[in-house]
């Protein structure tokens, strides 16, 4: 599950527990050369009521309320209520108030994506994404570098992916968002294969850089 931490833009607040704001916006090319296409969020995880999960920094054992959402041309609106009744959810909303916690940070899975080349960049267009939940999370001195190591470890496994495997860059691409069940080839051997593979790659980059794709 990719995630993208953005600056919140908080709309309003009362003391009920209620807000709006963005939480997500489209066509801004982010730091892992990433673009959020208007409409891209075309699944969503919701409660029964339909709403969206908010939780503290994608901890889903720490849910802290739910959202009406809607997408406009700007990016993802939402209408939350934090539940206050939950202490460290009132904690957390009391840090909103005082804009401590002025972040949102949104976890999705990429459907649909294309790629183009932008002042020399090769850059990812989402289309289509499976949109999890939004999480409150600490504005930190440079998040953005945070983000830019995530994806820059994914870019690097997808390109290992194309070279050792000879996945094509959608197969590459998919494989390193929603991991190994996300390829999908006729035949049980070479299937299994394609996954021992890929098992292979991921421990390398493990135990090589560190890094866990």
């Amino acid at each position: 599950m990719s995630k993208i931490e953005v600056p919140f833009e908080l709309k309003g607040m009362d003391d009920a527990g209620n807000f709006e704001g963005y939480a997500a916006v489209f066509n801004n090319i982010d730091l892992g050369d990433d673009v959020i296409l208007p409409g891209a969020f075309t699944k969503v995880k919701t409660t029964r009521g339909g709403r969206l999960k908010l939780a503290l920094f994608h901890d889903l054992t720490r849910l802290v309320g739910s959202a009406a959402f809607t997408q406009d041309d700007h990016g993802l609106y939402l209408k939350g209520k934090i539940n206050l009744a939950v202490s460290y959810a009132r904690d957390a909303y009391e840090l909103m108030k005082e804009e401590t916690l002025d972040s949102m940070s949104i976890g999705f899975n990429t459907i649909k994506a294309t790629f183009e080349e932008r002042d020399g960049r090769t850059v990812r267009l989402i289309s289509a994404a499976e949109l999890w939940e939004a999480s409150i999370v600490p504005f930190g001195m440079n998040p953005e570098a945070k983000v830019t190591d995530v994806k820059s470890d994914i870019r690097l496994f997808e390109a290992a992916l194309r070279e050792r495997m000879g996945l094509s860059q959608k197969e590459a691409a998919a494989v390193a968002s929603l991991g190994y069940s996300a390829v999908h080839r006729d035949g049980g051997t070479a299937a299994t294969a394609i996954v021992d593979e890929l098992k292979e790659i991921s421990n390398l980059f493990k135990n090589q850089f560190g890094v866990q794709p």
